[in-house]
């Protein structure tokens, strides 16, 4: 047998196999890409005193004892494209996933929640979330995850850094 005869025998199953693998994987979900008029508010943090705005471009820190200071900090196109596929892979436009049921909400003292109000593709999207009795369900686990991260971003942010810290502390 020739040397391409041979070569094309053996591609020949490989191919096989690679459409019949592909056929078997799980749909994953399809992001598209990010709408021009995407934006988002969060208020978060005990009292809700925290928030980031990029509609408006302007974050509030809370300094506790020192009150909040509000500054204007834009992110940027590309932390704006990493938050919007954070946002997609939790589904975050179904807001029926996010619906708080009050029998599962504890009052706390100092009581912390988020509020998100999410716009793109001409819908908007707000709901919250509160301290939950007997644990956080699986979806607002990654709703507060998502936070964090989006918390995380601005606290790397050398305009945020700059800020004074906070003086003293919640009990």
């Amino acid at each position: 047998m020739t040397r391409k005869k041979s070569l094309f025998l053996y591609l020949i199953p490989l191919l096989i196999m690679s459409f019949i693998g592909c056929s078997n994987q799980p749909d994953k979900l399809e992001i598209k890409e990010m709408p021009a008029d995407f934006n988002f508010s969060l208020i978060y943090g005990t009292y809700g005193k925290q928030k980031i705005d990029t509609f408006n471009d302007t974050i509030v820190k809370d300094l506790v004892e020192d009150g909040t200071i509000e500054v204007n900090i834009a992110f940027s196109e590309e932390e704006m494209e990493q938050t919007y596929h954070e946002m997609m892979n939790i589904n975050i436009m179904d807001d029926s996933k996010f619906t708080v049921r009050e029998e599962e909400v504890c009052d706390t003292e100092p009581p912390s929640y988020t509020i998100w109000n999410i716009q793109m593709d001409g819908k908007t999207n707000s709901f919250y979330t509160q301290s939950y009795c007997d644990g956080y369900p699986e979806d607002v686990l990654k709703l507060l995850k998502l936070a964090d991260h989006i918390h995380s971003i601005l606290s790397n942010k050398e305009e945020y850094k700059e800020l004074p810290d906070s003086n003293g502390y919640y009990e």
